[in-house]
């Protein structure tokens, strides 16, 4: 080829340039130059060196490329191609062929094998190791423009990872991960403009969303809870959706209190595995606790989230139904829920707000559990709730108004909690209240009026920090037989009036800050009364002699006041008292020899009085009398014979002006229960050897 104006070399001079120093180079390595030497000459050439020629440039070529020599290329195959073919000249029967064109395919043959196909499709038309490799195979020789050099740039890289079958399974699976990534890129830009509930709705499936739609739509679950996904709400629902053996249609009436039992169940799950982590459950009597349900850590959960009807779950019972002729709540089915009664099985968690899912239900026993949290204010939406007991719990923070729309309920204990804060007047609207215990909790401000709880027979406020006075409106409770003030801070005197409440049985105001005369009134008409309790206070007055009267009175208990007076010899009719406290009052006089009537007495405490005289020898007569205190009085006169007293376990008498000696009848109570005596045996009184306990 002629060279151009300016004596530039053209692209096609270049590469013959370049494939001249190649055949050079093969001759140099073989030592043969001069025998080996290409022909590039004209039409005159015999091609008499062409097959070595053609060997040589072969074995060049793999050199540069790093080929095997398994791997033939076009131009060894075909044999019919010479240096003269290779340089513009043909052989007799061969087509001229342009070997400047890459198109023509002299240089490699084209792979048609599945790796072949998957590399043309990466990187295009398939170009083997000629021209282009070889010229970019050298920097030095060739010198092109920029566009050449970025080309071989692209030819090496190609070259470097699809030679081989092996790079292209590499290339096929970048190309797997490039095509991930655009789809995931299309995915999330589609989702991005895309609500949490409608991206929720498009991965799941029909039944999914049907159940969805009646969870929501009876306004049983929040719809941000159920789209979180770790939430106990977001796992009873694909329980119910997918899990759940029973499939329950999403018209079923019973859908949803299967599915408020699920959220209750994975809510207390989660919240013993946040504790516990992996701890396992304590069983009670269990062998088995069914494969692939998740362990909540209670002590019995007999068959909860398994295909048989919630009926049959542990604790639950549903509407009376006749088996046998015998009314049961329990069977496998799904049914209107009557009880939930989980009492004492190491239940965790707080009470969630689709427990009003249960709509139903008349009777909840959470008590005795690990429940925490506040009060479940969603309670409110059982109307047919009639009992609630959340007894000896872990919850905290305060009543909520809400407790007002209990209308049915009849009994509310949340006895041993944490709640703090007032007891809300809205109490009040719950005319059918019978029951209501709030001890043992933090509860503040002022005892609430309950005129209007008509019906109500048991109220428990004791231990808390209530302040204020006993409401007058209290007499106006007909109906109250138990009524439990004792340990709070309340003042202020007693109302004259309770002697209104005939049916009352229980009364018990002690430790707390009374004061004021006893109304001597609550024993005219109170002839049930069975327990008073008013120790630790500041009441003043007299013992009130009209508690002779009561038969079934068995606990008075009335010592740390400042009561005055004698012991009143009317208390004769007393047939039922076993537990009798007087001391650390101002009590005087003597003991009456109507104490003897005291025949069922167990306890009887008169130390710290200014009580005189002798003790009377009716004492014998009490035969149940285990603990005898007579200590710090001014008891005087010699010891009476009470060797009857056979049940006699303490006797205290130290402190006294007590003379003589102590009776041996009284010092063989040893052999039978008496286990301590006391008296001043170091001054006017003698005792026996080995008879006293204690000597002062």
């Amino acid at each position: 080829m002629a060279s151009r104006k300016g004596g530039a070399m053209s692209q096609y001079e270049r590469r013959a340039a370049r494939q001249r120093q190649l055949a050079q180079m093969e001759a140099e390595a073989s030592g043969t130059q001069a025998s080996m030497q290409l022909n590039t000459g004209g039409p005159e050439d015999d091609g008499r060196f062409v097959s070595m020629r053609q060997r040589n440039q072969e074995t060049a070529r793999r050199f540069l490329y790093d080929e095997d020599e398994g791997v033939q290329t076009t131009a060894t195959v075909k044999n019919t191609t010479t240096a003269a073919n290779l340089f513009g000249r043909e052989e007799p029967g061969m087509e001229g062929v342009n070997l400047m064109d890459h198109e023509t395919g002299i240089y490699t043959q084209q792979d048609n094998s599945l790796t072949g196909r998957i590399r043309r499709f990466f990187f295009g038309p398939d170009q083997g190791p000629g021209e282009h490799d070889a010229i970019a195979a050298d920097s030095e020789v060739y010198l092109g423009d920029r566009a050449s050099r970025s080309s071989s740039i692209i030819v090496r890289l190609r070259t470097l990872l699809c030679s081989t079958k092996q790079r292209a399974i590499v290339c096929f699976i970048v190309f797997f991960a490039l095509l991930s990534v655009a789809f995931y890129s299309i995915h999330t830009m589609r989702r991005s403009g895309m609500s949490d509930q409608e991206i929720l709705f498009s991965e799941n499936s029909a039944r999914f969303r049907d159940i969805w739609d009646v969870i929501t739509l009876e306004g049983v679950s929040d719809p941000n809870a159920l789209s979180a996904s770790t939430t106990p709400q977001a796992r009873a629902l694909r329980w119910i959706a997918y899990s759940d053996e029973a499939r329950l249609e999403p018209s079923d009436p019973m859908l949803v209190q299967r599915y408020s039992l699920a959220v209750f169940f994975f809510n207390s799950f989660m919240a013993f595995a946040r504790h516990s982590g992996t701890k396992q459950t304590i069983e009670k009597g269990k062998d088995d606790q069914y494969q692939g349900i998740p362990v909540a850590g209670w002590y019995i959960q007999d068959y909860w989230m398994s295909e048989k009807g919630y009926c049959s779950w542990y604790g639950v019972e549903c509407q009376a139904r006749q088996e046998g002729g015998i009314q049961v709540r329990q069977y496998d089915d799904n049914a209107n829920i009557y009880a939930l009664n989980l009492t004492y099985n190491y239940v965790w968690g707080a009470v969630p707000d689709e427990i009003k899912g249960l709509q139903p239900i008349e009777r909840m026993d959470l008590s005795r559990n690990r429940l925490t949290g506040s009060f479940p204010g969603e309670v409110r939406r059982l109307s047919n709730l009639r009992i609630l007991k959340l007894q000896d719990n872990k919850l905290s923070g305060s009543l909520p108004p809400e407790i007002g729309f209990m209308q049915s309920a009849v009994e509310i204990d949340i006895t041993n909690n944490g709640i703090r804060g007032s007891v809300p007047t809205e109490i009040n609207r719950l005319t059918n209240l019978q029951i209501v215990k709030f001890a043992k909790n933090s509860l503040t401000s002022q005892l609430p009026s309950i005129r209007s709880l008509s019906n109500l027979r048991y109220l428990h406020l004791n231990e808390n920090d209530l302040t204020g006075t006993v409401p007058f409106t209290i007499v106006e409770v007909p109906e109250l037989r138990e009524v439990y003030l004792e340990k709070n801070r309340i003042g202020g005197t007693l109302p004259p009036e309770l002697q209104t409440l005939s049916k009352l049985r229980i009364f018990s105001v002690h430790n707390n800050n009374l004061e004021g005369e006893f109304p001597n009134g609550l024993f005219r008409s109170n002839l049930d009364l069975e327990y008073l309790s008013i120790q630790f206070n500041k009441f003043t007055g007299s013992i009130p002699t009209r508690a002779g009267t009561l038969s079934k009175l068995h606990t008075l208990q009335m010592h740390d006041n400042l009561l005055t007076g004698k012991f009143p010899t009317e208390w004769t009719a007393m047939d039922s008292l076993e537990i009798l406290h007087l001391q650390n009052n101002k009590m005087h006089g003597q003991i009456p020899t109507t104490i003897g009537k005291l025949k069922k007495v167990k306890e009887l405490w008169l130390n710290n009085n200014n009580i005189t005289g002798p003790l009377p020898v009716e004492l014998n007569d009490c035969t149940a009398l285990e603990l005898a205190y007579f200590d710090h009085n001014l008891l005087d006169g010699k010891l009476p014979e009470l060797g009857q007293m056979k049940n006699l376990n303490t006797l205290r008498l130290e402190g006294n002006s007590i003379t003589g000696s102590v009776p041996q009848p009284i010092c063989d109570l040893k052999s039978f229960k008496l286990r301590f005596i006391s008296a001043d045996c170091k001054s006017d009184l003698t005792c026996p050897d080995s008879c006293c306990s204690k000597c002062f």
